[in-house]
């Protein structure tokens, strides 16, 4: 998406009429509808296509990732490998804590893990 450039110059006591507000809607609606793609329905913004983000997002309601969407981490290196953070089909409602504390989470098949050396292995 480029960057917006709109500029207007009105001189003090010019009359703003409702034509002039209109254009300017229009061309913010025109480079924010180009790539991606911007729809409305009712309180819903849909964005369609790639958005990117280079600043912090914050979610304040949470982010919903339907139809066994993933979440992706790319590594210090940007190559061809990622790590993809997945949700098996629930049954019910489930709840996943991370721990309040720093370190590594290891899984059950990592045998370098906590698991591999423990003595139930």
């Amino acid at each position: 998406m480029a960057d917006l450039a709109v500029t207007n110059t009105y001189s003090a006591g010019t009359t703003i009429v409702a034509g002039d507000m209109n254009q300017n809607f229009t061309d913010v609606i025109s480079w924010a509808t180009t790539t991606p793609t911007l729809s409305t329905s009712g309180s819903l913004t849909t964005v369609s296509g790639t958005l990117l983000v280079n600043q912090l997002l914050t979610a304040s309601l949470g982010v919903y990732l339907p139809n066994n969407l993933y979440i992706a981490f790319e590594g210090s290196t940007a190559d061809a490998h990622e790590t993809f953070l997945y949700a098996t089909d629930p049954t019910a409602d489930r709840a996943v804590y991370l721990p309040n504390a720093s370190g590594t989470l290891t899984t059950a098949d990592d045998s370098n893990g906590v698991i591999g050396h423990s003595v139930f292995n």
